[in-house]
């Protein structure tokens, strides 16, 4: 979940106004040198994690001012708080902010770390200046967005790219529009093969959780009845004892064989074993099966077959199985 916090808030960020600290602009009376005039980047920066009350109104508008202000919802929270609250959360969530005023880096944010032991993984979002042009009194400075996840950058769906406009307005810059593109190069085979990894990943983290989750109700099953379920339609038709209500296995989708792109079966049971399997639909695909018993072990093949993951399959660390809340 974090994960997809981490990716919402960037993006809920964005569109309103970008990031991060501000840095401190105390001037000192008896410098000799005043301070120099702040750039449409500093500006930008400034927008949304100032700490002067006009921090965000200061660098729109005018017009765009006035206009936010009468749309006022009169509960005591502006359209324009609404924008800063943004930065409270993400801040709130835990996550690292940096920002740079200079370089090809505007902003780096770090999510903590997820999992335990040597499965702790790290997410880390990057804004880069792609473009920064000042001509005159208008500035158009243009960011990428980039996703890593372990030190290897993750391919997104589509590749975004957002672009200030700024402008100065009595001396002070004012961010005057924002425009955003995306970009699908679909004859892209590195960029295909990107949404194919990271397609294959998720379909077999979801693999993993529901072979735990049939391990757990086939626990639960015989503990019940005195022996395991031997089809995942009796799991997930079978009636909990307490109130005749709920099932054994709650996901009725996983109960009909078929999720996240695998193929799943109960096969060598007799009632005081069983063993659960699950292929990939696509046997072309590249994902890994997965296995288990009543041991509880989940066990993986890098060849996707079922029969390779009974015989000899490597298991799979603790660390990246996920039991399944079971409802009454």
């Amino acid at each position: 979940m974090r994960r997809l916090f981490l990716f919402a808030v960037i993006f809920l960020l964005l569109p309103s106004v970008l990031v991060v600290a501000q840095t401190s602009n105390v001037q000192n009376p008896n410098a000799m040198n005043p301070p120099a005039p702040q750039s449409a980047r500093q500006a930008l920066i400034e927008m949304v994690f100032g700490t002067a009350a006009d921090h965000l109104e200061k660098h729109l508008p005018d017009v765009t001012r006035k206009t936010f202000k009468r749309m006022d919802s009169g509960n005591g929270r502006s359209f324009l708080s609404g924008f800063s609250m943004l930065a409270t959360q993400a801040k709130a969530s835990g996550s690292k902010f940096e920002t740079f005023e200079t370089g090809p880096t505007l902003l780096t944010l770090e999510e903590p770390g997820i999992g335990g032991g040597a499965d702790i993984q790290t997410g880390r979002a990057e804004i880069t200046v792609e473009r920064d042009d000042l001509v005159g009194d208008e500035d158009q400075i243009e960011l990428a967005l980039h996703m890593t996840r372990d030190g290897k950058e993750e391919t997104l769906p589509f590749i975004p790219r957002f672009t200030f406009s700024m402008k100065t307005e009595s001396d002070v810059w004012r961010l005057n529009e924002i425009s955003v593109t995306v970009r699908l190069p679909l004859a892209d085979p590195d960029f295909l093969k990107g949404l194919e990894d990271r397609q294959r990943s998720q379909n077999e983290q979801a693999t993993i959780w529901s072979v735990r989750e049939v391990t757990t109700a086939e626990k639960a099953y015989q503990s019940a009845h005195g022996a395991f379920a031997c089809s995942l339609v009796a799991l997930g038709s079978a009636k909990l004892p307490r109130q005749g209500s709920g099932a054994y296995l709650y996901d009725r989708e996983l109960a009909t064989g078929t999720k996240a792109g695998y193929i799943f079966a109960i096969s060598g049971c007799d009632g005081s074993r069983y063993k659960v399997v699950a292929e990939p639909a696509a046997p072309d695909s590249g994902g890994r099966a997965f296995c288990s018993d009543e041991s509880g072990t989940i066990r993986a093949s890098a060849d996707g077959k079922a029969t390779t993951c009974l015989t000899s399959g490597e298991p799979v660390p603790q660390g990246n199985t996920f039991v399944a809340p079971h409802v009454d």
